[in-house]
């Protein structure tokens, strides 16, 4: 059977999971949680569709053991009126064959808008604001608290209780040293602060000893006197002790812009699969125990392998079944399963309040929309354009029983995510692109390529309907020089490296033969990258891992300045670094000449970069007045996606959806 490994069964304390998934504790938003602590109906419903995509165990967000302390807006587990909402919501999953745990924990310091309580009054880079100390008589009184709250969780009939002493909220701060400065009974040696998970683990299995317990903790800490992985594996060993049924390998980076080697949602600038190390050496040391892993567990072979040698017992499937709910049931099935990107778009709503969504699934949170209406008539549709937007709704309304024809100028699918995936670091993005591949072969849509679809194509072949979604092409800023032959777009960079390398190497070579005596030195040819965002950093780095000597120049304070996301800017940040490209910041491009670029540094100096091709990586724009021409050729006509407003993959495939749906 393939993956046998991963769908296996396995037994957590006296239940089974019928294979080896568990969805991991994910934050919703704040828009997903109701002003009574309730369950919505929504969220809900966004469990059930995980059941019924057959992940093994769903580990919900964590709840509320207390109401006083460390306010959030949170589901309640905290009184008894909450026990009806967690049974609706145990009995939908149920209902699908997966198990479900509640995860319990308070967030202690760790509150964004007020100082919160914590186990001492510090300054930390966990919190933006310093907190309150917790008393003895206050510590004692929450461990009470959270046994309380395993004992609804019973009542509501789920299987199990997740205790969240991961991520530094209040018990993972109380098991840091760097955290817990205390000296009374619940600080100072390692059992100390061990003390507070002790009480609440032996607490809930005095009182509910049948009762399944699982413990989330952090093995690593990228914090100054933080947990290390030698002390992590010293807190797994001790807490495997207790009598737990599983042991759930998280981390922990802060808040305020320190890059960590093992971050907990680990994005597309660093590795897959990157806390597994961490997880296999855990069940080295605890191998009687189910060990859980967690950190961008997107592909199912290697999860597969990883679970056949070894490393860990279950996959915490966190964004993977974000981007697609059914990943269990498509990989038993042999069916594409979609990819996660590990674009972070779903962790914006954690800066911007808004709700838990996604790229590559425009169906998160509205999971009870997705049946499509019948067309009322069929109708013949031309969609110009095979990026994101095009493909997602011609995929959609061919499904719909139209007959859509897709239409792509160049030789190849994907849009500017095509360029975009050519860095060996956006392999997740390459994989996406193979998915929308498989998808297209599979449906009916009739795919042409290299034709560029123009006025007297649509009067000759007369749709019913045209949507166009050809993107949008690069602008050129008005720099003195910008002629220049050595000028070329980032995008252009990015499709065709090589024949820009051969093209320096021709340049150099003619250089070097005007040049007496001089050595050929197009093996390092120089660039320099103009626009310090996420498109330019990302191009400066595939062009150093092609052997060029790049530096970038950004007129703004800092690069990435309009990246909301701070792990994905540390991320890429992160590689600039390790690629030691030259930076240039709050600096102005003045002149293109013969040698480089001419720049205005801060100090209003003139300064000289010399550089064989200059990278522009500003702005784009559509072309209007032909989108204008082409809509009155047709009854109905739609534009989407970049050539509409220039945007993210989220809102071209939420674009193309909806416009699929509507035709």
């Amino acid at each position: 059977m393939a993956f046998e490994s991963l769908l296996s069964p396995i037994k957590i304390g006296n239940i089974e999971i019928p294979n080896r998934t568990a969805m991991a504790p994910m934050n919703l938003g704040v828009p997903m949680y109701a002003d009574d602590g309730t369950w919505p109906r929504k969220t809900i419903r966004y469990y059930e569709e995980r059941a019924i995509g057959g992940i093994g165990l769903i580990i919900t967000q964590f709840v509320r053991a207390y109401d006083k302390i460390g306010s959030y807006p949170i589901v309640g587990l905290h009184e008894d009126r909450y026990i009806d909402s967690h049974s609706e919501l145990v009995d939908k999953v149920h209902k699908h064959g997966s198990k479900i745990f509640h995860q319990i924990a308070l967030m202690g310091g760790k509150i964004y808008y007020k100082s919160g309580e914590a186990p001492s009054a510090i300054y930390s880079p966990v919190y933006n604001f310093k907190p309150r100390e917790l008393s003895t008589d206050e510590l004692d009184m929450l461990v009470g608290k959270f046994i309380e709250s395993t004992g609804r969780g019973v009542q509501a009939g789920y299987d199990g209780v997740e205790v969240h002493g991961a991520h530094l909220y209040l018990i993972g701060q109380m098991m840091s040293p760097a955290t817990n400065k205390r000296t009374d009974k619940y600080g100072g040696s390692f059992e100390n602060r061990m003390r507070f998970i002790t009480d609440i683990i032996k607490g809930i299995r005095a009182k509910y000893p049948d009762y399944n317990i699982g413990v989330k903790f952090g093995a690593y800490e990228e914090l100054e006197g933080g947990i290390d992985f030698e002390l992590g594996k010293k807190i797994a060993r001790y807490i495997a002790d207790l009598g737990v049924d599983y042991l759930h390998v998280s981390t922990e980076s802060t808040t305020l812009g320190i890059f960590s080697k093992y971050p907990p949602v680990p994005t597309m600038y660093q590795p897959r699969n990157i806390l597994v190390h961490l997880a296999a050496e855990i069940k080295k040391i605890c191998p009687e125990q189910v060990v859980i892993a967690a950190g961008s567990l997107t592909v199912p072979e290697e999860v597969d392998a990883f679970i056949r040698d070894g490393k860990f017992d279950v996959a915490a499937l966190g964004r993977t079944i974000i981007a697609d709910p059914h990943w269990i049931k498509n990989v038993r099935e042999n069916k594409p399963v979609t990819p996660c990107i590990r674009c972070m778009a779903c962790y914006q709503q954690l800066l911007t309040g808004g709700a838990l969504h996604c790229s590559m699934n425009p169906y998160m949170l509205h999971e009870s929309e997705q049946e499509l209406p019948k067309p009322g008539r069929i109708k013949k549709v031309m969609v110009v354009g095979a990026g994101p937007a095009g493909i997602r709704c011609a995929l959609t309304a061919s499904k719909r029983g139209h007959d859509v024809s897709l239409y792509e100028k160049r030789p190849y699918i994907g849009g500017m995510i095509y360029p975009g995936s050519r860095p060996e670091f956006k392999e997740d993005v390459r994989r996406a692109i193979g998915y929308f591949e498989t998808l297209l072969k599979e449906s009916s849509v009739k795919l042409v390529l290299n034709t560029e679809v123009n006025i007297e194509m649509i009067d000759s072949i007369k749709p019913d309907a045209v949507v166009i979604a050809a993107g949008a092409e690069p602008v050129m800023p008005e720099i003195e020089g910008i002629d220049s032959a050595k000028v070329i777009s980032a995008v252009e960079i990015l499709r065709d490296i090589d024949r820009i390398k051969e093209n320096i190497k021709e340049l150099s070579e003619k250089r070097n033969e005007s040049i007496r005596g001089a050595e050929p030195d197009y093996t390092s040819p120089r660039a320099v990258v103009i626009g310090g965002g996420e498109v330019g950093c990302e191009t400066a780095c595939y062009m150093a891992d092609n052997g060029f000597d790049v530096s970038i120049v950004e007129i703004l304070p800092n690069l990435l300045e309009e990246n909301e996301d701070n792990n994905l800017k540390l991320g890429l940040l992160n590689l600039i670094n390790e690629r030691e490209i030259k930076v240039y910041t709050n600096t102005k491009p003045n002149k293109i000449v013969e040698e480089g670029l001419e720049v205005v540094l801060p100090d209003c100096k003139e300064f000289g970069i010399n550089a064989d091709i200059i990278a522009i990586a500003i702005n784009q724009k559509s072309d209007r007045e032909l989108l204008r021409n082409m809509a009155l050729k047709v009854e109905e006509f739609h534009i989407i996606g970049d050539c509409d407003c220039v945007g993210r993959i989220r809102d071209a495939v939420s674009e193309g959806e909806r416009v699929g749906r509507w035709l």
